[in-house]
C-alpha cells in the first residue's frame, strides 16, 4: 500500500478550504481532493447527522485511498480529528492539519464569485466563536486573506516538509 499523507484543511465557511484544498492538490505529486461537503447527506438533515455521514465517507476514502497525497476540505472539531487521526494511524498514514483563519470579517465578506446568505454570515460568527479557525490540533494556520489561492496552496504545500 502506498505511504499516505492526508492534509485536511479546516476552517470556517468562506475561509478558502475548498478552492485553495484543489489548488493544493494540484501542487503535490499524486494528489486526490475531497470536498467533504460531497457527502449525499439530506440537505434538510440535522448537522450532526450531516457530519457523522461525512466523517464515515471521509474516514472511508483514507481506508481506500491509493494515492501519495490526499487534501480534504472541512471544517472539524476535536472529535472529528481524533476519528481522522485514527483512520490514518490505522493505515500508518501521517495526518497533516492546515487551518485557514482569515480575520473574522474577511470571511463574512462575500469573496470572489461567493454571496453569503444570511445564514451563512450568522454561522461564520459562529464558528469563530465556536474556535474553527484556531484549532489546537493545527499543524499550521493560513491567513486567506493576504495572498492568492495558489501562494496559499504553495505555502501549506511548503510546510509539509
Amino acid at each position: 500500500m502506498t505511504s499516505l499523507l492526508v492534509i485536511h484543511v479546516n476552517g470556517p465557511i468562506n475561509s478558502g478550504k475548498t478552492t485553495i484544498g484543489r489548488a493544493l492538490a494540484r501542487v503535490l505529486p499524486d494528489a486526490r481532493f475531497i470536498d467533504g461537503d460531497d457527502h449525499d447527506a439530506p440537505d434538510d438533515a440535522p448537522f450532526h447527522a450531516q457530519w457523522a455521514i461525512a466523517l464515515a465517507r471521509l474516514v472511508n476514502e483514507i481506508a481506500q485511498a491509493r494515492e501519495r497525497h490526499l487534501v480534504i476540505a472541512y471544517p472539524i472539531g476535536e472529535a472529528e480529528f481524533e476519528q481522522l487521526r485514527a483512520a490514518c494511524d490505522a493505515r500508518d498514514a501521517r495526518l497533516f492539519v492546515a487551518t485557514l483563519a482569515p480575520p473574522e470579517a474577511v470571511a463574512a465578506s462575500d469573496r470572489g464569485t461567493r454571496t453569503l446568505t444570511d445564514w451563512e454570515r450568522q454561522r461564520i460568527a459562529e464558528m469563530y466563536r465556536e474556535g474553527y479557525a484556531a484549532r489546537t490540533f493545527s499543524d499550521c494556520f493560513v491567513d486567506t486573506s493576504s495572498a492568492p489561492a495558489d501562494a496559499c496552496a504553495k505555502e501549506i504545500a511548503r510546510r509539509l516538509q
